[in-house]
């Protein structure tokens, strides 16, 4: 099988080299660029993946959304639990993968939570206001960004200090169960110094986390409150270096219940405090850059099995990035990543030490290769090395449209989290590491900058994948469990497809498609089988902004403490209705937004409830 898929991404490198000699003539770029990619700004017609961005100006006339909530909306893309309490368990799923799958970048660099099932970063941490864009990834990226990105990255780029002027930003909002955000961002330059300040507050009465199927008792509400805070200096000593330095605090409370239909009076606390140095030096055709971050979190769950959990992560990225020739783009460093998790009085650790290389060169005007080492040192697993070939062909069409052909091949090696391995009760000391192996093919058409379409076919397969494993007495009742390999591979092939119209200049119409084959659907559990929706956005020349956006969620297996293990949950639809207004030109920005506007009763996570009909209000100010 590996062979069949690396010849049949030579063939499209063959394709490519036959038809070159076609294609002499210029062609203008489109203008939009993405980074994660390949971490250099490239003009997203010689992309090698189908990357999604959602930017500040995005954010912001979506009043009352989570970082959640727009990443659950983007073509393809799954997050478990987004429907329910602002406190909910949060499960993100590309192209079938789960959180541990799925790498989150905070400023480029993985912010992993030691003390989490999965070792990723709680998006529920953060704040939106404080994002400038997201960028979404589908695909492997081991070479790239080490262990954890085998289905897709999501890469959060936080605001930064920019412009001289001091500057303040204010916004808040409010909305449905007592929920109100409020958000002040202060920042600008005096000489050589950038400095940024933000912090905000989240507060919601919320709802019965769990469904309540008793008609005699009435399940209490859920609530949640975070409070961030940041700040973010930099300093220019001269053309050449510069150097950053940031630090944060967050802190997350959240009622929850006891269960699937079961009322409870418990609650969570989590507080992180994340400290980051980024020195950067900048020469003819490269940069020498650092990135460093250290980051504590402590979770303590209160109720009638309280726990603590801590856990501490040192993140380490040292690389040189050259260009050679304005045609290739080299980087060329070493990541090391420690982590260390503390539950009662065992303190287990692991680490990692990363040499890698990636390239990017411009074979032609057309042909585009990406291609990439990784060779990932884990204490406990040994060496393994991982690689990605990925080759972009684009056609002139004319002076504006192209045509985009593309394809990668990419290994990935994912540990065991520290909490799989060592947690108490559920632990497994002698888990494999999981593997993967990612084919895709694609091709994306872009008319001028008015249509764009993406469609691509991808297969995963995954060796040793972990789960967590139920087990039940001879009359069907849950006895325990605990986290083991699953026997043999685990396979999913899917295909996906989106368009972005611009059908007149005040008018853009978004459509997109997800169709998954999952080798056993028991082994991908709260995954829709499908995807689709529709989005319309209109623009009125006086400065208001009305959006309508669909997504239908196809059916899917929920894992149960019970036999049989699993159920099947029905397809659901959303529909949400959004509105904005510029006043002083665009100095003040109201917004407003209705969710689950048809109020779809619907099951999102089998046992609890799901948001009906839910309204937000929203004022952002400039000063």
């Amino acid at each position: 099988m590996k062979w069949t898929k690396i010849l049949g991404l030579g063939a499209l490198l063959a394709v490519s080299g036959h038809t070159m000699v076609a294609q002499e003539n210029k062609a203008k770029d489109l203008g939009e660029v993405v980074v994660t990619g390949n971490r250099f700004e490239t003009p997203i017609e010689k992309s090698g993946k189908v990357i999604y961005k959602i930017t500040a100006k995005d954010i912001e006339h979506m009043a009352g959304r989570t970082v959640a909530d727009l990443i659950n909306a983007l073509p393809g893309i799954n997050v478990n639990g987004v429907f329910g309490t602002p406190g909910s368990n949060l499960e993100y799923s590309i192209r079938g993968g789960r959180n541990r799958h799925t790498l989150v970048l905070i400023d480029g660099l993985p912010i992993n939570d030691a003390s989490s099932i999965a070792n990723d970063y709680d998006l529920r941490l953060l704040n939106a206001s404080a994002i400038e864009y997201i960028e979404v990834l589908k695909g492997g990226a081991s070479t790239l960004y080490g262990t954890n990105a085998a289905a897709g990255v999501i890469n959060i780029k936080l605001k930064e200090a920019n412009g001289d002027a001091p500057k303040a930003t204010l916004s808040h909002d409010v909305g449905s169960f007592r929920t109100a955000n409020s958000n002040l961002t202060v920042q600008g330059k005096e000489g050589n110094l950038s400095y940024l300040a933000a912090g905000g507050i989240s507060t919601s009465e919320g709802i019965s986390a769990a469904e309540d199927n008793d008609p005699n008792v009435e399940f209490g509400n859920d609530g949640f409150f975070r409070y961030s805070g940041r700040t973010r200096l930099g300093y220019q000593f001269n053309e050449s270096f510069k150097l950053e330095a940031n630090l944060a605090y967050e802190n997350l409370e959240a009622e929850y219940d006891n269960g699937a239909f079961s009322d409870g009076d418990n609650r969570f606390d989590i507080r992180q405090v994340s400290f980051g140095v980024h020195p950067e030096y900048k020469y003819d055709g490269g940069t020498i850059s650092l990135k460093a971050n250290f980051n504590r979190i402590r979770r303590e769950f209160i109720s009638a099995f309280p726990s603590v959990a801590k856990g501490k992560n040192l993140q380490m990225d040292l690389n040189n990035q050259y260009v050679i020739a304005g045609k290739i783009k080299t980087i060329a460093g070493v990541q090391y990543q420690s982590y260390e998790f503390e539950n009662g009085d065992e303190q287990p650790g692991q680490s990692n030490i990363d040499p890698y290389v990636n390239a990017s060169a411009d074979l032609t005007e057309r042909l585009t290769l990406n291609a990439g080492l990784r060779l990932n040192n884990n204490s406990e697993y040994g060496s393994n090395l991982v690689y990605m070939i990925n080759p972009v062909y684009t056609f002139n069409l004319d002076q504006e449209n192209k045509l985009k052909l593309f394809g990668s091949y990419s290994t990935a090696f994912v540990a065991p989290s520290l909490f799989q391995l060592f947690a108490n009760f559920y632990g497994n000391p002698n888990l494999e590491a999981e593997s993967t192996e990612s084919l895709e093919f694609g091709i994306s058409l872009y008319l001028s900058d008015k249509f764009t379409l993406n469609a691509e076919y991808f297969n995963r397969t995954e060796e040793n994948a972990i789960d967590f494993v139920s087990r039940f007495d001879n009359q069907g009742n849950y006895i325990g469990g605990g986290y083991e390999n699953v026997t043999g591979e685990r396979k999913i092939d899917g295909f996906e497809a989106d368009i972005t119209w611009q059908v007149i200049e005040p008018l853009q119409v978004s459509a997109h498609y997800a169709d998954y084959n999952f080798g056993d659907p028991s082994q991908f559990y709260r995954i829709p089988s499908q995807k689709y929706g529709l989005s319309a956005t209109y623009r009125f020349q006086q400065g208001t902004r009305v959006g309508v956006v669909y997504n239908r969620f196809g059916e899917r297996q929920a894992a149960i403490f019970s036999d049989p293990f699993l159920v099947e949950l029905e397809a659901f639809n959303m529909l949400d209705l959004n509105i904005s207004h510029e006043l002083f030109g665009g100095d003040v920005l109201l917004s407003g937004a209705v969710y689950n506007l048809l109020d779809e009763d619907f099951v999102g996570t089998y046992g609890f409830t799901t948001r009906p009909v839910n309204f937000s209000l929203g004022v952002t100010a400039r000063f």
